[in-house]
């Protein structure tokens, strides 16, 4: 009777087991790894767009399905982040073959990143995402560049960045690096190149992904904790959100 019982539970294991296995989004299964959740999974199968706190970079969903998904992933580890946010969306590639295209020049409008309205949770209400933003130095051609920007980003005053985008085929990919430190008060809370934002969009299968990843090595401290993690990671999580609802 026992035996019974015990095989009848390994069956309806094993059958919802497999049905819920089947019932997850195809892509999910090789794009992404278990970092993701069933209901995350969900969530982009129904094209919507999912934004991720994971804090550390092994929680990363990602799977290195491209070489630059894992050169990617392998600079996010590099940063060793205290700080970190992943925003994605997958969309058909059916109805959305200019989408690579119509991301370039958003990305590349350096200006139009002052206009982002961005929600402080500090002080209840819309800022501007940078106070001002102007181009230093630019080298940009049809297949992407890189620029070299300063941004004004409150409460940290001004910081200098790098940006590269390369685009070509069925793939773009931006990075945007601080050159300089990034201070608060008198007291320099990220320093060179700690601080670093991606968008990688790419052609998988029968869908068009869209993926941002920022992060932040900075210390993890009780008094500039929430501070930090609210003004940078929101940023993050602002910027590519305001982007990928352009798409």
């Amino acid at each position: 009777m026992q035996k019974n019982k015990t095989l009848r539970f390994f069956i309806f294991s094993l059958f919802f087991g497999l049905f819920f296995t089947a019932a997850l989004p195809v892509f999910s299964q090789a794009l992404f790894n278990s970092n993701l959740t069933a209901a995350e999974s969900q969530k982009l199968a129904n094209g919507e767009i999912l934004i991720r706190n994971i804090g550390k970079a092994k929680n990363v969903c990602l799977n290195p399905v491209t070489a630059q998904a894992a050169y990617l992933i392998e600079n996010v580890t590099k940063l060793k982040p205290s700080y970190l946010a992943e925003v994605i969306q997958v969309l058909p590639a059916s109805g959305n073959e200019d989408l690579l295209k119509k991301l370039k020049p958003l990305l590349l409008d350096i200006e139009g990143y002052v206009g982002i309205p961005y929600w402080s949770e500090r002080n209840q209400r819309f800022y501007d995402l940078y106070s001002s933003a102007a181009i230093v130095r630019s080298d940009v051609s049809e297949n992407g560049g890189n620029m070299n920007v300063d941004l004004v980003m409150e409460p940290f005053g001004k910081i200098n960045v790098d940006i590269d985008l390369t685009a070509g085929g069925s793939e773009l990919f931006y990075r945007m690096k601080n050159t300089s430190g990034v201070s608060y008060g008198n007291m320099t809370v990220v320093r060179p190149e700690k601080m670093q934002s991606f968008v990688y969009a790419f052609a998988y299968d029968d869908f068009i992904v869209l993926y941002g990843i920022g992060g932040v090595n900075a210390p993890s401290v009780f008094f500039l904790r929430d501070r930090i993690e609210t003004s940078f990671i929101n940023r993050i999580k602002t910027f590519c959100k305001f982007i990928f609802e352009k798409m």
